[in-house]
């Protein structure tokens, strides 16, 4: 009996762990694609594409943070 429960949180923080891996992931590989075009021009947009790289690591750290809290808010 005790050992089911210490198995469900071992598979709650494995699954955890794996949101956590994937999300880093699929952000990383997002932003090796961002390429953002000047409005009506075929030249990139340097402000623009940096500004969304920012944004979408912004997201991916928010994410993870929000994983890593144990339903307190002193983070």
């Amino acid at each position: 009996m005790f050992g089911k429960k210490k198995q469900t949180v071992n598979d709650f923080d494995e699954k955890i762990k794996a949101a956590k891996y994937e999300r880093i992931y699929q952000s990383l590989k997002d932003i090796l694609k961002i390429e953002i075009k000047a409005q009506g021009k075929d030249e990139i947009d340097y402000a623009a594409t940096c500004s969304a790289i920012k944004t979408k690591a912004r997201l991916a750290i928010d994410f993870v943070a929000d994983l890593d809290k144990n339903g307190n808010d002193e983070n």
